[in-house]
């Protein structure tokens, strides 16, 4: 249940306060989280292996998997049966796990600030944020929005969705929450617009063993187009997780606390984008053991990307159809419309920033999906181990294997 409407932050809309309260999952009470950690990791490599050929592409899979669950949350039918597909988990199951890895993550929970502070923070700082924004005069269920709230801490705001005022609502909240990382809302106001659900996830971490940035040298990488180029590569020698027991070599760079890179150089000849969830997660098994530690020899690139991406073809690929029609959606537990016309799911984007340097990693991303209401509109038409190729990166909560981030780099330059 809602209680009194409160101001918001500085023209971030109106904030409806509810009365229920976070309710958080322990992750071993939460059978769920193998699975979903396993559906994470295979949507995002889908949408990795679905990006333009050769080109740079970053995306967060753990921010998408927050908002298609909350979607999930209002769904029904066929719908919820395809989103449920996707997030590995269904109804209860699947809510105390998304719940639980948010519980787990918010142990790293900080000030978005800290993207702008001149140092990276001593212990790794990962923000979480969601909410939902509800167009003006729109009403939706207080049961959905009681279940974002205990499950998932989302804030609940009203704005008009349809103009500048809602527009500034959007941008206010992305950009507090990435830390100014990402400047803007990737939703444009639509007189359809019933509904947007938001995301950030924003993470500061330094290394454990930083790289000496006197070492740091121009050196030749061979990009995804065939291209010869120069660099800035960093250099380290010692012992970390390292494993070649497939047509790879890869490394995990551990952070201070709780999170890793991993850096994944496939073989000659193959792209880093063909990197499948079951690799990924083989990759994950073997790294996080032990038994792998080994002197390394790293030349590794700096990182510096950006991207905003429409999801919605590989959305589409990963199996979730229904929800992007008014004739086949099924959103009856989010809202029933004044005029009757259903709700469905009109856009979902992300942006994500990627920064990997000497002293560790800076990384923001910001997912929203907006629901719409009557006719469909038209569709918008990362031993020796040098990497001087195509690798992808992934970084991950190392006590869950979560995928927070993952990347291709074709060329290191952006």
């Amino acid at each position: 249940m809602l209680a009194t409407a409160t101001c918001g932050g500085p023209d971030d809309g109106v904030t409806l306060q509810s009365d229920v309260p976070r309710e958080h999952v322990a992750v071993v009470d939460a059978a769920g989280v193998p699975d979903v950690v396993a559906a994470t990791t295979e949507l995002g490599a889908e949408l990795l292996a679905g990006a333009p050929p050769r080109q740079n592409a970053v995306i967060s899979p753990a921010s998408l998997t927050v908002v298609l669950s909350m979607l999930a949350e209002g769904a029904r039918g066929a719908t919820a049966a395809e989103l449920d597909g996707a997030l590995g988990a269904s109804g209860e199951v699947r809510t105390a796990a998304v719940n639980a890895l948010l519980t787990e993550l918010s142990q790293h929970e900080g000030e978005p600030s800290v993207a702008s502070d001149d140092k990276l923070p001593h212990r790794p700082v990962l923000h979480l944020a969601s909410r939902v924004v509800v167009d003006d005069g729109m009403d939706v269920q207080d049961a959905y929005l009681d279940r974002l709230a205990a499950g998932y801490g989302a804030g609940v705001a009203s704005a008009d969705l349809s103009g500048a005022s809602g527009k500034a609502a959007l941008d206010a909240w992305v950009a507090h929450h990435s830390g100014g990382l990402i400047e803007h809302s990737g939703i444009e106001p639509d007189e359809s617009l019933r509904l947007v659900l938001q995301n950030s996830v924003l993470l500061a971490a330094a290394w454990t063993a930083p790289f000496d940035p006197q070492l740091t040298s121009t050196d030749p990488f061979t990009t995804g187009s065939g291209a010869r180029v120069g660099v800035p590569t960093m250099h380290r020698t010692g012992e970390v997780a390292y494993t070649a027991d497939g047509p790879w070599q890869a490394v995990r760079l551990p952070y201070v606390d709780g999170f890793a890179l991993d850096v994944v150089l496939p073989s000659k000849g193959r792209s880093p984008a063909s990197l499948t969830g079951d690799e990924w997660a083989a990759l994950g098994a073997a790294l996080r053991t032990g038994e792998t530690a080994t002197d390394v020899v790293l030349a590794l690139p700096s990182v510096h990307l950006t991207s905003a991406v429409d999801l919605a073809d590989g959305l589409r690929d990963a199996g979730v159809r229904a929800v992007w029609s008014p004739a086949t959606a099924d959103l009856r537990g989010i809202a029933e419309t004044d005029d009757g016309a259903p709700l469905y799911l009109g856009v979902v984007g992300q942006q994500v920033t990627l920064s990997i340097d000497e002293a560790g990693t800076v990384a923001a991303a910001t997912t929203e999906a907006g629901m719409m209401s009557g006719a469909m509109l038209e569709p918008a038409r990362p031993v020796e181990m040098t990497v001087d190729r195509p690798f992808a990166v992934r970084i991950v909560h190392v006590p869950t294997e979560l995928p927070v981030f993952m990347a291709v780099v074709n060329d290191p330059r952006g």
